[in-house]
């Protein structure tokens, strides 16, 4: 292992996640550069690539398919029963927004609106629900829509709740992630709702992941699961309504 690749290593436990912009940046390097130590890295199993990402494998379990999947999908099902008859609700489009949108009552007559194009299918399957998607350019590895005109569909709403996701949630910095146009439009998203809901697993508490999205004052409830330590669940719930979940 050479010293850049440590540096690597080190950028990727400090933050949790890091672009590979921003590493070749950082480093004066190529960006391809980045991605053939990264490859490296990768075999040895201390940092993963994620959607145009370097991830500190410690925080992710060796998985690189599904991320803390099983706390997701506990934290998406108690998101949906949060939910009631009739309101409104946007998603974005982060992972556990997905989960979220796999949980919704079938019996609800909610007014769906989303980004992404996974979770538009999902919702599409319920005739019961009203379901408005947008358009704009397609991010594959998010599967949703990004830009200008995604940015201008959010801007145009006014819904009663938001289901997001985060990459980073810090008391100093706020909600923060590392891909610029996917913030801009999860900032809209946040802002266009009467009450925002944030989906995140442990593992994103006390991290900070690049861009600023919002305060964390801008957000009403964090749901996440039951690997928080005691030490930061009572940190934080002196600032944010925290509800707290069993992953099954």
């Amino acid at each position: 292992m050479n010293t850049r690749q440590q540096d690597i290593i080190n950028l990727t436990q400090k933050y949790g996640e890091i672009t590979i912009k921003a590493l070749a940046e950082i480093l004066n390097v190529s960006e391809m550069t980045i991605y053939r130590d990264l490859d490296f890295l990768q075999n040895e199993k201390l940092v993963y690539r994620k959607r145009g990402a370097a991830v500190f494998a410690e925080n992710h379990k060796n998985n690189l398919e599904s991320f803390y999947l099983k706390e997701k999908k506990a934290i998406g099902k108690k998101a949906a029963s949060l939910l009631s008859h009739g309101q409104s609700v946007i998603f974005d489009n982060s992972t556990t927004a997905i989960e979220c949108a796999r949980y919704l009552d079938d019996s609800m007559k909610l007014t769906c609106y989303t980004t992404n194009l996974e979770i538009a299918h999902i919702i599409s399957k319920n005739t019961n629900h009203i379901l408005y998607c947008c358009g704009g350019y397609y991010s594959p590895d998010s599967k949703g829509f990004i830009g200008k005109h995604a940015e201008e569909f959010v801007s145009s709403l006014k819904v009663d709740i938001a289901i997001v996701g985060a990459s980073g949630i810090s008391l100093e910095k706020g909600i923060t992630n590392p891909y610029p146009m996917h913030n801009t439009l999860q900032s809209k998203i946040i802002s266009c709702a009467k009450h925002c809901i944030l989906l995140a697993d442990h593992s994103k508490f006390d991290r900070i992941a690049m861009e600023k999205n919002c305060e964390l004052s801008e957000v009403d409830t964090i749901i996440t699961d039951s690997g928080i330590s005691d030490s930061l669940l009572e940190k934080y719930k002196k600032h944010i309504n925290i509800i707290v979940v069993e992953r099954r």
